[in-house]
């Protein structure tokens, strides 16, 4: 039975550090159209080759390198042969993009390659940003937001553009949350909970959802397409309240508490009781002994002073 444990303790452990191998610690990286890019992955295997995919903004995946650090070989897809590089020894694996152009916007994922599957990393967005002109703004509300679970959450995106038309404009909802990897909600996917309109020069994204669970909080970036230049907002935080949990905690400790005094009010009541007969005992004991020793004392008196054996009767 011992060793059944710790063969179990054994394959638990290895399975933990298998789910740990591979980390990205950016879910969301940002620069400036043009600079270079670098993407952060780290990570905790033997294995010596590496890969690095892109799911692109029209939700297509991509193969960016294939590595392999013990012959120093590296192979890049025909989009990234001249502008990318990859640094990894044992514990980095870092992609780098240089010159980035609107066609790198998109998730990069970091994986290892072991013997029978490929292990990934969270994943990290990548947005460029551009310069912003006058007329073109990105509006979005609310700036935060604390909701619990089962609420209803609508997310407003506005852009006001003069130089670019309504078919030309695209919009896109990326949530950038600790919990979970980065994802990307399209407007063009025509949902019910999606939707799109334009009034007066200024189109708007709206997005309904339910918070289910924790992993539903996060920052909600609002991503615009308008004609060819991505423009970002600044991001609305939605954060999930913990007061029903806090309530529930309150109700736990009042009621133990509650029970715990009911109890210490009990046993004090049951000493007490005790104490009282034990006393009440004592009392009895200590009047009748002092009865009897009166009583015994006259008797002995009476015969004493030579009085008839009949008036010796005494009541004990």
């Amino acid at each position: 039975m011992k060793m059944f444990f710790v063969n179990v303790f054994l394959i638990c452990s290895l399975c933990a550090a298998q789910l740990s191998d591979v980390s990205q610690p950016e879910s969301l990286k940002t620069v400036k159209i043009g600079d270079s890019a670098t993407i952060k992955c780290f990570v905790k295997s033997a294995s010596t080759k590496t890969v690095w995919y892109k799911v692109t903004t029209g939700r297509k995946l991509q193969l960016v390198v294939k590595a392999d650090s013990q012959y120093n070989v590296r192979e890049f897809s025909d989009e990234f042969v001249n502008r990318s590089s990859v640094k990894f020894d044992m514990t980095n694996n870092h992609l780098t993009i240089n010159k980035t152009s609107w066609e790198d916007v998109g998730t990069y994922f970091c994986g290892v390659l072991h013997i029978s599957e490929v292990q990934f990393g969270s994943g990290t967005f990548l947005m460029l940003t551009g310069a912003k002109t006058i007329s073109d703004s990105v509006v979005q509300q609310p700036e935060s937001k604390s909701v619990r679970s089962g609420d209803s959450v609508t997310l407003s995106c506005s852009l006001h553009s003069a130089q670019c038309t309504a078919e030309l404009i695209s919009f896109m909802w990326l949530k950038n949350s600790d919990r979970s990897a980065p994802e990307m909600i399209y407007c063009s996917d025509n949902k019910n909970n999606i939707s799109q309109r334009t009034d007066r020069g200024r189109t708007t994204c709206v997005y309904n959802f339910v918070v289910r669970s924790r992993d539903d909080a996060g920052v909600y970036y609002c991503a615009v397409n308008a004609c060819g230049q991505i423009l970002l907002g600044n991001g609305t935080k939605i954060g999930i309240s913990n007061f029903g949990r806090t309530l529930s905690c309150i109700i736990i400790i009042i009621i133990i508490m509650g029970v715990y005094l009911v109890f210490a009010v009990f046993m004090i009541s049951k000493r007490n009781r005790y104490h009282c007969t034990e006393t009440d005992a004592v009392d009895l004991y200590t009047v009748c002994s002092t009865e009897h020793n009166v009583n015994h004392f006259a008797c002995f008196s009476e015969f004493s002073s030579g009085l008839s054996p009949l008036s010796k009767v005494c009541a004990v």
